[in-house]
């Protein structure tokens, strides 16, 4: 009978002493620093990483997109043609661009032209023009203008008998569209109404029609072309 209740006895003791054994010691060990990471520590010596803090997300910065830098100054060629029943000349310009406003910009240009006027004589003409251009519409891709401005110009003229030369004040007026491609870079069309009067010193008047004469011309020009923007 003591041997039945001593059995179990031994038993309970020796369950109870794996048990204890078993377990350890449980230390939660805090980072000093800055870390994130918490873990557990036990005996025998076994690292557990128990939780993974998750960190704090950067901090989002919109920050606004860069600002086109403003193109003021520019170099602008075209050529350019007259129409009219009589008069074929042709020839090409170039002009030094200041933008100083988006809606206003001077050219100071130069050009050659060569054909037969009015009355079917070979002349060639040096023009020198200084043209202003208002923007209608100038944050736009195709953006409309017109333009107006004085100019002189230092022609020859040559005839069976002689070489004339002349000098010519006038002005001219149109309006065009320029096609910006890129930042730095614009395409070019406009029409152009021509209007000028003779100023050098030869008395003889510029254009004769029987018992009428003139020295105040006038005609149009078509011009195509484009603007480098820096």
């Amino acid at each position: 009978m003591h041997r039945l209740v001593l059995l179990p006895a031994l038993a309970f003791a020796t369950v109870l002493s794996i048990v204890t054994t078993a377990q350890a010691d449980v230390i939660v060990s805090r980072p000093a620093d800055s870390s994130s990471q918490v873990v557990v520590r036990t005996k025998p010596p076994t690292v557990v990483v128990v939780r993974q803090k998750a960190a704090a997300p950067a901090p989002v910065v919109n920050e606004a997109p860069p600002k086109d830098r403003e193109r003021k100054v520019g170099l602008h060629f075209d050529v350019a043609g007259t129409f009219g029943p009589d008069v074929r000349m042709g020839g090409f310009n170039g002009a030094l661009r200041f933008r100083p406003a988006s809606h206003f910009g001077i050219d100071l240009g130069s050009g050659y032209f060569a054909g037969n006027d009015y009355e079917g004589d070979f002349r060639s003409e040096v023009p020198i023009t200084m043209n202003f251009l208002f923007f209608v519409n100038p944050k736009s891709k195709v953006q409309f203008y017109v333009l107006l401005g004085p100019g002189l110009s230092f022609g020859k003229k040559e005839t069976f008998a002689e070489v004339r030369n002349m000098i010519h004040a006038g002005g001219q007026a149109g309006a065009g569209l320029e096609f910006r491609l890129a930042p730095g870079f614009a395409l070019n069309a406009d029409v152009r109404g021509v209007l000028r009067h003779r100023i050098d010193n030869d008395p003889r008047p510029e254009f004769i029609d029987g018992t009428r004469s003139t020295d105040t011309s006038g005609g149009a020009l078509l011009t195509f072309g484009g603007t480098f923007y820096f």
